[in-house]
């Protein structure tokens, strides 16, 4: 007579089943076939690395591109024959910039922990907050 299997050998092989099941179910949602897309495009696009400048650089280009724009508006200098050839283009990058600057500085996350020998570094005040710190966050919609 042969001896039944343990258990947790049982448990084991439930478990097994259900998280090949739960694999499947996974690699059939939308979610996971987005990742894999964007993986493989990564993948492919790995030796272009496209690095935007810090959002203060763009931003303080963006700036200057539209004061410059705005010169090339000046009766004195309009009377130039690349003037007004050259002020729409300079003002569309003043404003591209400026926009890709404002929006990288918005994705940028606030919320990045530093980080010391393992452990989360806080340079807020070790008392805990103040009352006016409590109203600025509670306004800004901080946690």
């Amino acid at each position: 007579m042969p001896s039944s299997p343990p258990p947790d050998r049982f448990q084991r092989e439930i478990d097994d089943i259900i998280r090949l099941a739960e694999r499947r179910l996974e690699h059939q949602s939308f979610g996971y076939r987005v990742r894999r897309t964007l993986r493989r495009i990564g993948n492919a696009l790995s030796g272009v690395s496209l690095h935007l400048p810090p959002s203060e650089v763009m931003g303080g280009w963006g700036l200057a591109l539209l004061l410059v724009s705005w010169l090339l508006t000046l009766p004195i200098v309009r009377s130039l024959p690349f003037a007004s050839i050259v002020q729409p283009i300079v003002l569309i990058l003043g404003v591209l910039l400026l926009t890709v600057a404002l929006v990288s500085s918005l994705m940028r996350g606030r919320n990045s922990q530093k980080m010391w020998r393992g452990e989360r570094v806080s340079y807020g005040n070790p008392y805990g907050e103040s009352l006016l710190n409590r109203l600025r966050r509670m306004f800004r919609g901080g946690r």
